[in-house]
């Protein structure tokens, strides 16, 4: 492989104009294509084949609720208990009833709490229900705010608090591009102080741009023919952006390592293609493998995540295959070092220290990952909820009122669905509703509800417990256990449903595919490496360490994230558990990224023990020369990662904080320290392979 992109790499530097010019064209037709149809991002988590997903058909189909339809609450709190109970504000709340179905003629309809008597028991609080015909993603902010305008402009007579939350756009969005500028800012920085050349600091963000914006108006694209959920991008974003940089990173910095030592820089950049080029290409093409491997899960925005990641990966492998060695062709002088003034960052001391005390260092990486590890034994899972975003949001404050004045239970309705049969008595559906109101953990279970043609029968349950908590979940299950003693008994079938239970379902279903997914990762890793390295121990303490590792970030994301240590430097308003797909993530993404720099790490101290025979001086070269480059790229990838940790969005802030933490645990502790310690540990074992005579032709001094 190393060949054939050697000569590939040459050939490119000859004919730079007519490979920019594809890229060009390429990204032109693109552009044009997304200018003319758009995207078409589903804001909304979506998963199907779940029990509590199926019975959402009879919903829609018997009585006319679709759950993917936008909704919206105006939640609205007075002062004391008699401003809400005046004529005039009867009046007011009738006439916005009025003024929300004028404003947009898709409001299927709008609640009037006079009408349905909800009020918090001090009489202080309701609340509107606005429900929508069409999909909740095909509501722009902009014509929520309109709506949001018209209920706080009647009200403000009154001087009551008004707040919203809903599966439609009720806050204004936050501008997008901020992290990803501060982590490119970042990452310039860095390659600057590398390098010490301004081009080739630029270079690599450059070609990590335009490889992501290829990538991603692909994406973009298929939203128009492919459900893609918005997160999906968002992943593709920092994932793409920072390998780009990364893969750049890698050839730049072996293309300046060779042009010390000729003069023709075609035939330097030939070889920092040829060999850096196949690291970038092993490590992508691991990368893409992992991060699709996110559809075996079998969960639907997974899916897209996955799949979106991968395309956003293999644009930033062409382009650094490509497109790159074009650029350092087109500006080959300013990006070469000086002759003589390159000098490799010394790690010479901390080289040392690992061959002189190898096995403390080993066993110091080991107890410092353990340490970080303790607080995931507590770690729980949940979905996302108005609860966890920052107290000065809408969401948040009326996910609290509504907490506060009607129970934790009024954030997590469940639906019930029963399936009659042909003998039932209207006295069966009493004694269901008589049955849920006396389980324990129901706040409340309203009467069956038939629908028109008699085959259903729908109900509310009210918990008394919120979305995230545990005793939620138990009740759910205990509901299902009460349905499968009905359908024995009577013959009739209760379902459920309801976003909470939903959620209570992926759960499950993360719980039980984690494992499985990690096993399948760790085998995958470990033959790969097998058999690049032909060895039986160096993927051994690959794996020992990448699982170490994860369940250090698992600890520290836990500690930050759930249990709230450092939750103010991170903006987190509300502490909560995880968020159930986190793991799944972190395990395909970081996977990915820690053979990456595994490979970059062994494959020097392998070359220089392959010339040598002298397993110190090849651990010494290999962490010398390899540790500068893999400490940029990881500092980049912490910076990329790390920049999303400031964002609102509660889902965004945990993926780039698992993602950050876990590129830093990795690269730092196993595969710059742990890893090179083992390496001069066992020395010549670590090329032993079965079945091969000579432990590989590796010399032994």
């Amino acid at each position: 492989m190393q060949k054939v992109l050697k000569r590939w790499g040459s050939w490119v530097a000859q004919h730079k104009w007519p490979v920019i010019i594809i890229w060009l064209v390429m990204m032109l037709g693109l552009g044009v294509g997304f200018a003319k149809v758009g995207s078409n991002f589903n804001p909304e988590l979506k998963i199907s084949g779940l029990p509590s997903t199926e019975i959402q058909k009879p919903l829609e189909k018997d009585f006319g609720q679709k759950t993917s339809n936008g909704s919206l609450k105006i939640v609205i709190k007075a002062h004391d208990k008699t401003t809400l109970m005046t004529p005039k504000m009867q009046a007011t709340v009738a006439k916005t009833v009025t003024d929300l179905q004028a404003a947009n003629k898709s409001i299927k309809g709008v609640s009037n709490p006079y009408q349905t008597k909800v009020f918090s028991k001090d009489l202080t609080t309701t609340y509107l229900d606005v429900s929508f015909s069409k999909q909740a993603r095909h509501y722009t902010y902009d014509q929520i705010a309109k709506l949001e305008k018209i209920a706080k402009h009647n009200l403000k007579f009154a001087k009551v608090e008004v707040e919203f939350s809903g599966n439609v756009q009720v806050s204004k969005p936050m501008a997008e591009g901020t992290s990803e500028i501060i982590g490119m800012g970042i990452a310039f920085v860095l390659m600057l102080i590398l390098f010490r050349a301004i081009t080739a600091a630029w270079l690599p963000i450059l070609n990590a741009i335009i490889g992501l914006g290829a990538g991603l108006l692909i994406v973009s694209l298929g939203t128009n023919v492919f459900d893609v959920a918005k997160v999906a991008s968002t992943l593709a974003i920092m994932i793409g952006l920072a390998v780009g940089i990364d893969y750049a990173l890698f050839i730049i910095n072996r293309y300046r390592v060779e042009k010390q030592h000729m003069d023709n820089y075609v035939e330097a950049i030939g070889n920092a293609v040829g060999y850096a080029g196949s690291s970038v290409l092993f490590a992508g093409v691991t990368v893409m493998i992992a991060v699709a491997g996110l559809s075996f899960v079998g969960i639907d925005f997974l899916t897209q995540m996955g799949l979106a990641s991968a395309i956003s990966v293999l644009f930033a492998i062409l382009s650094a295959l490509t497109l790159l060695p074009a650029m350092i062709s087109l500006f080959h002088q300013q990006v070469a070092p000086k002759r003589q003034s390159h000098k490799v960052v010394k790690q010479s001391r901390i080289a040392n220290v690992i061959v002189k005390w190898p096995a403390v260092v080993a066993i110091a990486g080991i107890l410092i990952l353990g340490g970080l590890a303790v607080p995931a034994t507590h770690m729980r899972l949940g979905m996302p909820s108005d609860a966890a975003k920052p107290a000065n949001m809408t969401e948040r404050k009326a996910y609290d009122i509504m907490t506060d004045k009607f129970g934790a239970g009024i954030n997590a309705q469940i639906i019930g669905v029963v399936k009659t049969t042909k003998d039932m008595q209207p006295t069966d559906l009493q004694k269901i509703t008589s049955d849920l109101n006396q389980t324990k953990g129901v706040a409340m279970a309203t009467p069956a509800q038939l629908s028109p043609n008699g085959k259903y029968a729908l109900l509310m349950i009210i918990p008394t417990t919120g979305p995230t908590s545990d005793k939620t979940s138990q009740l759910v299950h205990r509901l299902r256990d009460y349905g499968t003693t009905l359908k024995d008994e009577t013959g009739l079938r209760l379902s459920l449903t309801g976003t909470n239970v939903v959620n209570i379902d992926i759960v499950n279903k993360l719980n039980k595919a984690i494992p499985i997914f990690a096993l399948i990762v760790i085998v995958l890793a470990f033959i790969l490496l097998l058999i690049v390295f032909q060895s039986v121990l160096i993927p051994f303490v690959a794996m020992v360490g990448f699982g170490l590792s994860l369940l250090a970030t698992f600890g520290f994301t836990t500690l930050v994230m759930q249990d709230g240590f450092l939750k103010n430097i991170f903006g987190i308003g509300r502490t909560a558990p995880l968020l159930a797909f986190l793991p799944v993530i972190a395990i395909g993404v970081l996977f990915g990224l820690a053979m990456d720099y595994e490979v970059f790490m062994v494959d020097r101290i392998r070359e220089e023990y392959l010339l040598t025979g002298d397993n110190v001086k090849a651990v010494q070269v290999g962490v010398k020369e390899s540790g500068p480059v893999i400490i940029t790229a990881a500092l980049i990838m912490v910076a990329v990662f790390g920049s999303f940790v400031f964002t609102a969005d509660p889902t965004i802030k945990s993926i780039g904080l698992v993602l950050a933490f876990g590129v830093l645990f990795d690269a730092f502790i196993v595969r710059l320290s742990l890893v090179p310690a083992m390496i001069k540990l066992f020395g010549r074992l670590n090329w032993w392979l079965p079945g091969r005579s000579a432990y590989n032709g590796f010399k032994q001094k």
